[in-house]
């Protein structure tokens, strides 16, 4: 496995990721920054391996043999490790055959969202959130909670993960919700760590739904329609620890 892609299996497998996540996240609340995703992140961790292979090669950035080769490591590694379908990329294309890329462009897809990267000719490179993925753009709240349930899941079901209900976690992941859309009600009144029933609210346009996480990774978490604060809390085990699973076989059983 490339250099690349174990730190970024291990990142997403031990939750070091969630600090950048966090800091971006709070930031993005305010309107004053871009959102960061996991495709942001590991959409700079390719965009990095591209530019070292095309350094070590003494080729254009732009390269499209580089790029390939990037991608493709990149994301036989990835899926290998968390299952198919768990990232994609696209967009790469040559139709002058020149042996660049024709826009120096890929599209990095990470569960739910998208990356945009593009590499210079001097292999320095730029990397931009380029949105939410949706199956129906007319259900913004309940595909960003059934997002954010799926990273939870995942991040739980990964050897020595974090737990679905801490708060740190929870807080870093917001921001795998589309855009516009806020992750509130996430609260931890006894100050253990961990959010006090598992129940998120996602907010926008004036209209709420709430996810109440699983006890297990396994668990589909489920939404229901109105914030946490109009609803009961059902009887929850309180920030259950899950045991660690020590292969993925398909990230599609996280959707």
């Amino acid at each position: 496995m490339s250099r690349t892609s174990t730190r970024v299996v291990v990142a997403v497998a031990t939750a070091l990721v969630l600090p950048a996540l966090v800091a971006s996240s709070a930031v993005a609340a305010t309107g004053t920054a871009p959102r960061s995703t996991l495709a942001v992140e590991m959409g700079g961790e390719l965009a990095d391996l591209a530019a070292y292979l095309a350094d070590d090669a003494g080729v254009d950035g732009r390269s499209l043999g580089t790029m390939r080769h990037a991608a493709a490591e990149m994301s036989t590694e990835n899926n290998g490790a968390w299952g198919s379908g768990f990232m994609a990329v696209s967009g790469l294309t040559d139709r002058n055959h020149d042996g660049l890329d024709d826009d120096g462009a890929m599209t990095v897809q990470v569960l739910d969202n998208r990356a945009t990267v593009t590499l210079r000719r001097n292999r320095t490179y730029a990397v931009a959130d380029a949105g939410f993925v949706f199956t129906n753009s007319r259900s913004v709240l309940k595909e960003s909670a059934q997002a954010v349930d799926r990273i939870l899941r995942l991040v739980a079901s990964a050897p020595h993960g974090a737990d679905a209900w801490d708060l740190a976690v929870i807080r870093g992941l917001g921001g795998e919700a589309a855009p516009g859309v806020r992750v509130v009600s996430d609260f931890d009144g006894n100050h253990d760590g961990y959010d006090d029933d598992g129940r998120l609210t996602f907010l926008a346009g004036g209209k709420a739904v709430t996810l109440t996480i699983g006890n297990t990774p396994e668990e589909v978490g489920k939404v229901t329609y109105g914030p946490t604060w109009q609803t009961q809390a059902p009887h929850r085990v309180h920030h259950p620890v899950a045991p660690a699973v020590p292969h993925l076989s398909s990230a599609h059983q996280f959707r």
